[in-house]
């Protein structure tokens, strides 16, 4: 098999809604390859995979549930640790508690789907525990297509892998050490209910979820199959409901009726109002271009004009002046007036850690403020612009948040979250093949830098974002 067998990669399409090169370069084909030699051997042939092997082969796939579920099996790779992007968790267990002030009879419905091997659920439940909820308050349903990864969520004992990041106080409060890791609690094992499905083809139900988690999925899913889920998603969210996403697919959710909570970092959406359909209209996109030659550069940065931003005024730390002395029969002396220091007439530069700070406050026009000062008192960095295309893509300005995500790649051509965010805001606009481009070179930056995606970092989120695990 030279190149992805076309009647594998339809298959997998129509089984799971995953598009086969998301899945990375040649993945599809050596998964295949691998289990048509498993199968000549179990027959005690030769492994030699020709095409009369692999029409044999697709026709076990074709007549054997278990050969099917195998090869899924095979393909979704579990990427995924506890308290993954925190912040969605902090904002579950705030909103999660003003909902019960609110409304005090009231029992919250949680879904994580997928689930993978479980660590998304438990830690939304650990977090409500946490936040002082009674567990009679809620209930957290999770779902998963494979059945392997679901195994592992109900024996529940973790490795090192699970645990990411920092702080990690919660392990000492809901696991216990044993052999091959760490065993979660039966308290917070008992809050979740584990099922098999397939996000790409759930049936819809009567259920209603207050909370919904469909995280770092989407994207490996083609076009028609991130509609459908996005759809179902939408047909199981409560009418004042919630649905947190992965950073670089919040760009699918403005192609439906979602607009962004705004609440940063945490990549959470709910329905868009009747007659506010602004934030999901999709807007043109350019290619970027080579620059021009401009008649003034500003701070060195070719072909990018920067908005004037007013220094911040900082008051000179001039010493306090002394009381004056008692009188004295002595001469008088010149007295000469104290010279400040050099720094202290300098106003303090700003830095970015202040305006990610800013933005996690939900102050997104002082945020942008600093990091545009920033931008305009020194060489600008690619983190500085990708935080600009953050705070305007939270705020609905997407041509903005392209442009920053641009100016972002133009200095850094393989920043990895400026690529996956750009790529979202394309598909948005419809461009499927730059956004596909886009995509591919994430995965080669992520490749070269010898890392898997969305590795910890102790960088705040809002310059290392997550892209997502291989799991439909």
């Amino acid at each position: 098999m030279v190149a992805v067998d076309p009647r594998f990669e339809a298959w997998l399409s129509h089984e799971t809604g995953i598009d086969a090169p998301s899945l990375g370069t040649n993945t599809l084909e050596r998964v295949v390859l691998d289990r048509a030699r498993a199968m000549l051997a179990a027959r005690g042939m030769p492994s030699t995979v020709d095409a009369a092997a692999l029409d044999a082969y697709w026709l076990r796939l074709n007549t054997s549930p278990e050969e099917r579920q195998a090869l899924i099996e095979a393909l979704v790779v579990p990427e995924t640790w506890f308290f993954r992007d925190r912040e969605a968790f902090v904002t579950l267990a705030r909103l999660a508690g003003e909902k019960l002030v609110r409304e005090p009879m009231r029992v919250l419905r949680i879904l994580s789907a997928p689930c993978s091997t479980g660590e998304e659920p438990y830690s939304a439940a650990m977090a409500l525990l946490d936040a002082g909820i009674d567990p009679a308050r809620f209930t957290i349903d999770a779902i998963d297509i494979s059945a392997r990864a679901l195994d592992v969520a109900k024996r529940s004992v973790y490795g090192r892998n699970a645990f990411r990041g920092h702080p990690l106080t919660f392990r000492e409060r809901h696991f216990t050490e044993a052999e091959g890791g760490w065993q979660l609690n039966e308290t917070v094992r008992g809050l979740v209910r584990f099922a098999q499905a397939n996000l790409s083809d759930a049936p819809a139900d009567d259920t209603r979820y207050d909370f919904i988690f469909c995280r770092n999925v989407l994207i490996y899913f083609h076009r028609d199959a991130q509609d459908q889920a996005i759809r179902w998603l939408d047909s199981q969210l409560a009418d004042d409901g919630m649905i947190f996403v992965g950073p670089a697919e919040t760009g699918l959710m403005m192609r439906h009726a979602m607009s962004s909570a705004r609440i940063p970092l945490a990549f959470a959406f709910q329905r868009t109002p009747a007659g506010e359909t602004s934030a999901r209209t999709p807007l043109p996109f350019r290619l970027p271009l080579p620059p021009e030659k401009p008649a003034a550069v500003p701070v060195g940065l070719p072909g990018i004009t920067l908005p004037t931003v007013p220094v911040r005024p900082v008051a000179a730390r001039v010493p306090a002046a002394k009381p004056a002395p008692a009188f004295s029969a002595r001469p008088a002396t010149l007295a000469v007036p104290a010279i400040p220091v050099l720094d202290a007439l300098l106003p303090e530069p700003p830095t970015l850690a202040e305006a990610r700070r800013l933005a996690d406050a939900g102050r997104f026009d002082e945020a942008e403020h600093v990091a545009l000062e920033i931008a305009n008192l020194r060489a600008p960095e690619a983190d500085t612009f990708y935080l600009l295309g953050l705070i305007a893509d939270a705020r609905g300005r997407h041509t903005d948040a392209g442009d920053f995500y641009r100016k972002a790649l133009y200095l850094e051509p393989a920043h990895y979250e400026a690529l996956t965010h750009l790529a979202a805001l394309l598909d948005v606009a419809g461009d499927t093949v730059g956004a596909r481009q886009l995509m591919l070179r994430a995965e080669r930056a992520l490749a070269r830098q010898g890392r898997a995606p969305s590795a910890p970092s102790d960088t705040p989120e809002y310059t290392r974002g997550t892209h997502g695990a291989r799991r439909p």
